[in-house]
């Protein structure tokens, strides 16, 4: 999310601010690899889409 933002033109501080994140976090994070969980989610994420699409919505 906070990328996401980042990427809208919002500064990180400000954000992480909103959220009482503290820097050091949000870019530790960062720094980490991406989770089992994460990898699957985005390989399930397009085949969801789809089926979302040609389901009409439903």
């Amino acid at each position: 999310m906070i990328d996401h933002l980042r990427d809208k033109g919002l500064g990180v501080d400000p954000v992480c601010r909103v959220l009482k994140l503290s820097l050091s976090t949000y870019f530790a994070r960062k720094k980490r690899p991406k989770s089992a969980r994460r990898l699957r989610d985005e390989q399930l994420m397009p085949l969801i889409e789809e089926d979302h699409t040609v389901s009409g919505g439903t």
